[in-house]
């Protein structure tokens, strides 16, 4: 019988694992890879959620008996799911035990730019240190939060990830119609993948099986190294120039990993290839392997994890791709192999007009996926539903991931395994669950089921562009970037990726207000609706990402090529760019406020935009898009050195920072408890006596330059002691 994920090697893996790791600790996270850990919410106003998130190297056993010491938030993986309503405040205080700087960017959300969690935007986190996020949701959707610095390709790999969902206040009259399934059935799914190492001279020389199934058909190719040998113990391997195996968390040559290590992925110099995890995790845990193909499934794994759904029911999931380079195309089949359709009902963004059956041709547009399946790049998510089949009403349905013809030269070459095993039993539903998807839009038919076209709250659909991109060459003080409304997704000779050929960075020694911009930089006003385009001039397919707006695509295009149109509208933040492509999109910039939720100006700062496979963006492909008003002058920083202060009633509290504004302009600084008085150029010092009746509160520094603009930065007063 022939597993689709662990054969002997791997049960190798499971017993030095336990050996080695479990007789010294135990394991802190798994379970049941059906469900997430949820938020733990200190805070009692019902509209606010307040929770502490801690980067600590935690064991965690990851199924099938293998445990792994990894990076996680609060000794799990994923870390804790965020499930918030419109208009919710978030509070997070973040803490790193990691011997790693780290920090936390919220994946899609539409917040303050201070509070973005890229290099551009903060200092990270130091080991031992802390810092506090503060949002208010904006958007219903699916989103997610991971680290964003140059070592964030690692830590992503290692576990740092965890969902985000905001409620669609459209889905409660669906549910109760019958047209989406209830919440007893909605599960959300956090994909990801890993590689475990073994003692050094026992771990793998190739990555997969040759003889586990594959998309492709026949015998799995070879997937070019570095193989879990590489990774784990070395040898490094040859290239232009060399690459160094193993590797520490910022890239450089270490000595071999332990067995129940996670090794490091992305090199420092920019170079070669960086692979699929060996391990495919749904929230955390491999599900176990099954016998045979998607067609023809044989027998589950032993000891594999299964849901239990009832004939006749409907299964909605909130699916989530952590992964730092795998396409999860996922197919879900019955015991028998037919295949039953994922049907997306909603994007990024919140719940569709229409429910929409993904893949296959699109018009004369190739997909390069079947009909049904779903396909989310890293970084993407999808709201998807089945209608789990009246009959048969015993057996086991699996959703499978396979590869996907993604990279340059073809496919990626890693095997179809599982992703998910659903138990039939218990009675038939009656009448059957049942959903249709179709091309989103009744002007097209088939139409799918109606979800917002029925509730008579239709998406929004954003209108013309109301202006350009701005110039930086015409700014009173000008500025490094340019003006073209094209981007371009390129590959910069042998070695690097870039934005329109310029090697695109988002780290700075020092502090992050020193970072300058990039020649790839572009502007825009505050206001604007953009209609702006990205073009993909490599041979590989390229998963384009906008910071802290959400973006309506509208078209892809290719000379002599099928062009796909978005037939409905949607918000996203994550879209695939084939090769040769180039996608076509509108982007509103709107206003909103700084992190104390009422003073404006949150949209103003930089906000990143890049290619989403990790390694991608470090090695290049990677800019920025700046939010200015029409003179160009951009906000002011500032910065706290301490994120947690704490006083007794009665006593003096204090905390030093920086400030600083990139266009030299004067910068005035208040608070709102307490004095700040300027200590030198570009630093201050905050002072406060706590009254007896003194309550534990969020401090905001505020920045404000000589034209006017701000810039905000929180932080936790903690008060204590008796009144």
């Amino acid at each position: 019988m022939r597993l689709l994920i662990f054969g002997a090697a791997l049960a190798a893996l499971a017993l030095i694992s336990l050996i080695a790791i479990r007789s010294s600790v135990q394991a802190t996270s798994g379970g049941d890879p059906y469900t997430t850990p949820k938020v733990v919410d200190t805070n009692s106003d019902p509209r606010i959620v307040e929770t502490t998130l801690v980067a600590k190297n935690a064991t965690v056993n990851i199924g099938n008996g293998v445990t792994a010491r990894a990076e996680t938030i609060n000794g799990q993986i994923p870390g804790p799911t965020f499930s918030l309503k419109l208009g919710d405040t978030v509070i997070v205080h973040y803490q790193n035990k990691l011997d790693e700087v780290s920090g936390l960017h919220w994946h899609g959300l539409e917040l303050a730019n201070e509070v973005d969690g890229t290099p551009f935007t903060q200092n990270q986190v130091p080991p031992g240190g802390s810092f506090l996020y503060k949002f208010t949701v904006t958007r219903p959707g699916i989103f997610w939060y991971h680290p964003h610095h140059h070592s964030s390709t690692n830590q992503v790999f290692k576990g740092l990830y965890g969902a985000i969902i905001v409620k669609d206040p459209n889905g409660d009259a669906l549910r109760a119609s019958g047209v989406l399934p209830p919440a007893a059935n909605t599960r959300v799914m956090v994909l990801s993948d890993t590689t475990v190492c073994k003692d050094p001279g026992t771990n793998d020389a190739a990555t997969y099986s040759p003889t586990a199934p594959w998309v492709g058909g026949g015998a799995l190719p070879a997937q070019a190294p570095p193989t879990p040998k590489n990774l784990c113990e070395g040898p490094g391997l040859a290239g232009p120039p060399a690459n160094p195996y193993p590797i520490d968390e910022d890239g450089s040559l270490r000595g071999p990993f332990a067995a129940g290590d996670i090794p490091n992925i992305q090199t420092a110099l920019h170079a070669g290839r960086v692979n699929e995890g060996q391990t495919v995790l749904t929230n955390g845990r491999n599900v176990g392997g099954r016998a045979g193909t998607p067609s023809a499934p044989g027998a589950l794994a032993p000891g594999a994890k299964t849901l239990d759904v009832r004939p006749g029911q409907g299964l909605r999931m909130a699916l989530l791709n952590a992964s730092a380079v795998r396409y999860m195309r996922l197919r879900l089949t019955t015991p028998s192999g037919a295949q039953v359709p994922l049907v997306r009902v909603g994007s990024e963004g919140g719940l569709l007009n229409y429910a929409v059956l993904e893949g296959g041709l699109q018009g004369t547009f190739d997909t390069k996926y079947d009909s049904g399946e779903i396909l989310l790049p890293p970084g993407s998510r999808a709201d998807v539903v089945a209608a789990i089949p009246s009959s048969p009403t015993s057996g086991v349905l699996t959703m499978w991931t396979e590869d996907y013809n993604r990279t340059g030269a073809g496919f990626s070459n890693i095997p179809t395994v599982p992703a998910a095993h659903f138990k039939l039993t218990g009675s038939k539903v009656t009448p059957a669950y049942k959903i249709t998807g179709g091309t989103g839009s009744p002007a097209f038919p088939p139409s799918g089921t109606a979800l917002r076209a029925a509730t008579g709250r239709p998406v929004p659909q954003l209108g013309p562009a109301t202006g350009p991109l701005l110039n930086p060459a015409t700014f009173a003080n000008p500025k490094l970037g340019m003006a073209a409304q094209n981007i371009k997704l390129s590959q910069n000779g042998q070695v690097d990726l870039g934005i329109d050929g310029v090697f695109g960075t988002h780290e700075v020694a020092g502090d992050y207000m020193l970072a300058p911009h990039l020649a790839s930089s572009r502007y825009a006003k505050v206001g604007d609706t953009l209609e702006l385009t990205v073009q993909n001039l490599t041979g590989a397919h390229h998963p384009f990402h906008l910071h802290g707006f959400s973006i309506q695509p509208l078209s892809l295009t290719k000379a002599a090529s099928p062009t796909y149109t978005w037939r409905f509208p949607e918000f996203r933040d994550n879209v695939d760019v084939p090769p040769g492509y180039t996608l076509t999109y509108r982007v509103k910039i709107e206003k909103r406020a700084l992190v104390n939720g009422k003073t404006p100006g949150g949209e103003l700062g930089r906000w990143l935009f890049h290619c989403h496979i990790f390694f991608h963006a470090t090695n290049g492909m990677l800019s920025e898009l700046v939010v200015v008003p029409a003179s160009g002058n951009e906000r002011p920083n500032v910065n706290v050195r301490k994120a947690d202060v704490t006083v007794k009633r009665g006593g003096k509290a204090k905390v030093n920072g920086t400030f600083g504004d990139p266009d030299g302009n004067i910068v005035t600084l208040k608070a709102s408890v307490g004095k700040v008085t300027k200590t030198g150029s570009g630093s201050y010092s905050w002072r406060y006596r706590a009254t007896r009746r003194q309550k534990t509160k969020i401090v905001y520094i505020t920045a404000t330059d000589s034209v006017g603009l701000k810039g905000q930065i929180p932080f936790r007063l903690k008060v204590t002691g008796r009144r």
